[in-house]
C-alpha cells in the first residue's frame, strides 16, 4: 500500500483503524438484532412485514465481507456473504422459516467472524494493505540467508512467492499445484536442493490439508544439516506431530525469504502476506 503523508491523512488512518471494532461489533448488532426485531413485532401482532427485518443480516453481511476485504489474506468464505445473504432474502419464503433463517444466518455470521479474526489475524490499523518494511524476526531470517540463496534464478524466486502467497489465502491446492510447476523447473536449473524440499513439503501437506487427511506416518522433512538455514530449529526424531508441523512453518519461511532475496517485483504481494509470515515463527 502506498503510504500518504501528511497531518490530515495520519488522522484519517487512525480513525478508521479505531473504527474497526465497531464494525466487527455491528456485525453480530445489525444481523441479530434485525431477527430480534422481526420476532418482537411479531409477538405484538404488528401489521409491519417483519421480512423487511431480514436488511440486518444483508447489512451484517456487507459488513463482514468488508473487514475481510482489508486483510492482507483474504477470507473467500466471508467475502461470498453478501451475495448468500440476497439469495436467501430476497425472495423469503415462509414467514416462521424466514425467522428461523435470520436467526441461523446471524450466528453464521458471528462464527464467521471469530473465525476470520483468529485464522488470519486482525486488520491492519488503517483499515487497509500492509507496511514497506519487513519486520523482525522476518527482517533478520531474510538477511541471514541472502548469502546462501544468491544463485536462486528470479523464476524459481517467483514461484516461492506465489506457492507461499496461495499456501497463505488457504488454496492449499492451488499452492501445491505452483510447488509441483516449480519442482519441474528446478529440475533442469541444477537447483538448490533445500529449496527443492521446501516446495516438496509445500505440495505434500498442501495436498494432505486440501483433502483434511491425517498426519503420515512417513513425510517430508528437512535434515540435520540443514537447520543453520531454517526459521525454526529441528526437533529430535521423537517429537513426531510438532516436527510434522514445524516442517511446514520452516518450508513456507524459506520461500518467503527466497521470493524476498530473489524476487523484487514480488515484494509487494510478500508484503500483504508477511502478517502470516510473522505468526510460522510462534512456538
Amino acid at each position: 500500500m502506498m503510504q500518504m503523508s501528511g497531518k490530515k491523512n495520519s488522522q484519517t488512518f487512525r480513525i478508521t483503524g479505531s473504527m474497526i471494532p465497531l464494525l466487527e461489533l455491528a456485525v453480530p448488532v445489525f444481523s441479530f438484532g434485525g431477527a430480534l426485531l422481526a420476532l418482537f413485532f411479531s409477538g405484538m401482532g404488528s401489521s409491519v412485514d417483519v421480512r423487511y427485518f431480514a436488511a440486518g443480516c444483508v447489512i451484517g453481511s456487507f459488513i463482514l465481507a468488508y473487514l475481510a476485504w482489508i486483510r492482507p489474506q483474504k477470507d473467500i468464505v466471508a467475502l461470498t456473504t453478501p451475495i448468500y445473504s440476497f439469495l436467501f432474502f430476497v425472495l423469503p419464503s415462509d414467514f416462521a422459516v424466514n425467522i428461523i433463517l435470520e436467526l441461523l444466518y446471524a450466528a453464521s455470521l458471528t462464527i464467521l467472524l471469530v473465525r476470520m479474526k483468529l485464522r488470519f489475524g486482525a486488520a491492519p490499523e488503517s483499515g487497509r494493505g500492509a507496511g514497506k518494511a519487513l519486520e523482525e524476526p522476518l527482517k533478520t531470517y531474510c538477511e541471514t540467508v541472502r548469502e546462501q540463496m544468491a544463485d536462486v534464478s528470479p523464476e524459481a524466486a517467483h514461484y516461492a512467492a506465489v506457492g507461499f502467497a496461495r499456501f497463505a489465502e488457504g488454496d492449499y491446492r492451488e499452492a501445491a499445484r505452483v510447488a509441483e510447476a516449480a519442482m519441474a523447473e528446478l529440475e533442469y536449473r541444477n537447483p538448490w536442493p533445500l529449496l527443492v524440499t521446501a516446495f516438496s513439503i509445500i505440495r505434500e501437506q498442501g495436498l494432505l490439508l486440501e483433502d483434511s487427511l491425517d498426519q503420515p506416518d512417513q513425510f517430508i522433512d528437512f535434515s540435520a544439516p540443514d537447520a543453520g538455514l531454517l526459521a525454526k530449529s529441528l526437533l529430535p526424531e521423537g517429537k513426531y506431530t510438532t516436527r510434522f508441523e514445524m516442517s511446514l512453518d520452516n518450508a513456507l519461511l524459506l520461500l518467503y525469504a527466497v521470493a524476498w532475496n530473489a524476487s523484487a517485483k514480488d515484494q509487494p504481494l510478500l508484503l500483504t502476506g508477511q502478517g502470516f509470515a510473522l505468526k510460522l515463527f510462534a512456538p
